[in-house]
């Protein structure tokens, strides 16, 4: 079968500039605070489960969901809270827990054993598992399913430029991965019979995690069913519905969900989070990539609520040559400007259970310029869409062509800006609309 999707770009090696961290180990680094928003995916704000004063432990919680679509926080330092304020992050405004921490290091009660179907969802509940692939969602929810699931997606693609977190995480905790998909696909074993087909899909330029999944696949007498799936080189490969047309041959159409069509996918870093769970071991930390223009760039593990400016001054500090340097918070492709500091990143800038990657860029697009009516956005869109007429309708404010020619659809992948010869803001506009789109939608439904 020949792998591929609909659209998508292939980046060059030499503009990728994985070779920054590509060889490079895990760096293990707490630092001396923490400050962990209690908004860290879709949905309402989590309510504190501690005050100003009290001690905490690794693997406390610090915050849990107020009804039944959420999932708690948990701290990954043992200190002391010094304070719970309101704040803001990606996911939008809620409480903010501040720790200070005493490096002791001690250690909250594990989780409890879980055992069944049932007992593998809580368990990714109480973990406070989410999609660390970047959306958020969380990782309960997704499972929470009883329409049959024929297959389980590892995604291990990692196409964005620059970010090697998930290929290191591969790499040197190829067992833990295979461990953790291997019970959410127990998870999600249709009642009475087998677990789903699991299939671990990571591209070729990847071989070292290849190899090392691979060994731990034949190292592993249940994964009998298991297999790594090497796919080309192509992005936004890692995109959920792009995976599946990749590895399946299956195109979904709007508004159908992969567990309506007999799939899920999970990112390799939500597999090895599931592992630690069965360990007794929520959420608390994640590998980010730091790298662009900084003095030292790695893979950190660091406790989730790390400040990104600790950790960029860890990292070496950035190396600003001009005042059009940028600081993102994710990859090039599909992260997020963050606000600078006097020192980098500003105060309420903190790594997240989905931050995947720090960087220090140079700004490299140019003027923007009218567009000629190329096509090549069109062509390279994922989603079919016609990205020259919603940024055109976008300009205008014409919403309902917009609606039209369905810009709700974007993924936020950002082929159209890198492929535009006239630097259009292509993907910029697009994804307004479609927020725009959404949120009619909202207002309309409540």
């Amino acid at each position: 079968m020949k792998h591929t999707f609909s659209g998508g770009i292939v980046i060059p090696p030499a503009k990728e500039n994985k070779a920054l961290t590509a060889a490079l180990p895990i760096e293990e680094w707490e630092p001396d605070r923490l400050r962990i928003p209690l908004r860290q995916s879709p949905g309402p704000a989590l309510l504190p489960a501690v005050q100003p004063g009290d001690k905490v432990k690794i693997g406390q919680r610090v915050g849990h969901p107020a009804g039944d679509s959420g999932v708690p926080v948990h701290c990954g330092v043992s200190g002391t809270v010094t304070a719970v304020e309101e704040g803001s992050g990606p996911f939008g405004p809620g409480p903010v827990v501040f720790i200070e921490n005493d490096h002791q290091r001690a250690e909250a009660p594990l989780l409890p054993a879980a055992e069944g179907r049932q007992g593998l969802r809580m368990l990714m509940r109480e973990a406070g598992l989410i999609g660390m692939g970047g959306a958020g969602f969380p990782t309960y929810r997704k499972y929470d399913t009883d329409r049959g699931i024929r297959t389980l997606l590892i995604n291990g693609g990692e196409c964005e430029p620059y970010l090697t977190c998930d290929d290191r995480l591969m790499v040197f905790e190829a067992r833990k991965v295979v461990t953790g998909a291997l019970a959410m696909a127990r998870a999600v074993a249709a009642p009475g019979g087998g677990a789903p087909q699991l299939l671990f899909c990571v591209e070729k330029d990847k071989a070292q995690a290849v190899t090392r999944l691979q060994e731990a696949l034949r190292g592993d007498p249940k994964a009998s069913r298991a297999r790594v799936i090497v796919l080309p080189h192509r992005y936004p490969q890692g995109g959920e519905r792009q995976l599946i047309q990749a590895v399946l041959g299956w195109e979904l159409g709007a508004g159908v969900l992969p567990a309506q069509a007999g799939v899920l996918v999970s990112n390799v870093a939500t597999a090895a989070a599931m592992a630690d769970a069965l360990q007794g071991h929520p959420l608390t930390h994640r590998i980010v990539t730091v790298s662009g223009k900084v003095g030292r760039p790695g893979n950190y593990r660091v406790p989730v609520g790390t400040l990104l400016a600790d950790l960029l001054a860890h990292a070496g500090g950035a190396l600003p040559e001009s005042e059009r340097d940028v600081l993102v918070s994710g990859g090039p492709m599909t992260g997020r400007l963050i606000q600078r500091g006097p020192s980098g990143p500003a105060r309420e800038e903190v790594v997240l259970k989905t931050t995947g990657g720090l960087l220090a860029l140079a700004r490299e697009d140019g003027e923007e310029h009218p567009c000629i009516r190329c096509g090549g956005c069109a062509r390279v869109c994922p989603s079919r869409l016609m990205p020259f007429v919603i940024d055109a309708a976008a300009i205008a404010g014409d919403s309902e062509t917009c609606v039209r020619y369905h810009a709700d659809q974007c993924i936020a992948c950002g082929c159209c800006s890198y492929i535009c010869p006239a630097y259009r803001r292509l993907a910029a506009r697009v994804s307004m609309a479609r927020e725009g789109i959404r949120a009619r939608a909202r207002r309309s439904s409540s």
